[in-house]
């Protein structure tokens, strides 16, 4: 699609114009951006999840956010590669989500199963001691403070004399490493 094509919304304005004017208050040009990027947008996310419904999400706060970042357009810069970028930074946030939300069960429990009995606890534990034995104390003293003690990776990189950024790298590659031993969870 090139810049000034229209399919017979704004009447043949580029889409940095239409950019430009919706940035001014004018929600006519909005709704031509909307019309022209919709199903863009959407197949965007589509093609990268898979998943019908999270692609409308994201798609949605694509708009919301192009809405909310209006006025920080540079109206020169193409209006395409812009879109794009914010749908892209979009899709990390979501996998970035997703990725925290995993959970991980150390010790074959899941909620839900009813309390386990004394053995299956001990059991437990003796796998999460074995599974965290594999960490180095370091490693092991910054996974059980931010996921058990809930401290904070800021916190943990003062105590430590580190950046954030190699504290929060020490964290992921340590669950990773658990994750690929601990032991399968039998099914259902």
């Amino acid at each position: 699609m090139s810049r000034a094509t229209a399919t017979g919304d704004g009447q043949g304005a580029t889409d940095e114009t239409l950019m430009e004017r919706y940035a001014a208050g004018d929600e006519e040009a909005f709704d031509a951006l909307f019309c022209r990027y919709e199903r863009r947008a959407y197949g965007f996310f589509l093609k990268r999840t898979g998943s019908a419904e999270r692609s409308q999400d994201l798609y949605q706060e694509l708009f919301l956010r192009i809405h909310r970042s209006r006025h920080r357009y540079d109206w020169p810069r193409p209006f395409a590669p812009w879109f794009f970028q914010i749908a892209s930074r979009i899709l990390i946030d979501d996998h970035r989500r997703a990725f925290r939300h995993h959970e991980c069960p150390l010790g074959g429990w899941e909620p839900g199963e009813g309390e386990p009995g004394i053995e299956g606890a001990l059991a437990g534990r003796e796998e999460v001691a074995q599974v965290l034995g594999l960490l180095s104390p370091e490693e092991r003293y910054v996974v059980v403070s931010a996921k058990v003690g809930d401290v904070g990776y800021a916190e943990l990189a003062r105590h430590l004399g580190k950046s954030g950024d190699a504290v929060k790298k020490m964290a992921s590659r340590a669950m990773r490493r658990m994750r690929a031993t601990a032991p399968p969870v039998p099914a259902g």
